[in-house]
């Protein structure tokens, strides 16, 4: 995947997030004081579609964060050896006294 693919998918979804954080705010914010007309109601419907929306963006926010994580263990497991001495402290005290 090239450099401008990532950055056009990257930009997108801030858009997304961006355009939903805004729809959520704004309906919630505009029909606070509506009269509720029973469990069908349009306008309670649409704020919960925006909370369901914002809830599902947060869960793949997550799971973007801990695939990173992920990918920065795996990374980070390869080059363990090069840092890390083999010899435990008690190893290198029978070695300086013989």
């Amino acid at each position: 995947m090239s450099a401008l693919n990532k950055r056009t998918l990257l930009l997108a979804l801030a858009v997304c997030v961006a355009f939903s954080v805004v729809f959520a705010e704004n309906l919630a914010a505009v029909d606070i004081d509506h009269d509720c007309i029973g469990p069908n109601c349009p306008v309670c419907l649409a704020v919960k579609a925006g909370q369901n929306l914002l809830k599902t963006l947060k869960f793949a926010g997550s799971l973007l964060f801990a695939v990173f994580l992920t990918f920065f263990a795996q990374i980070s497991k390869r080059h363990i050896g090069l840092n890390a001495s083999p010899l435990s402290p008690i190893a290198l005290k029978v070695r300086f006294n013989a």
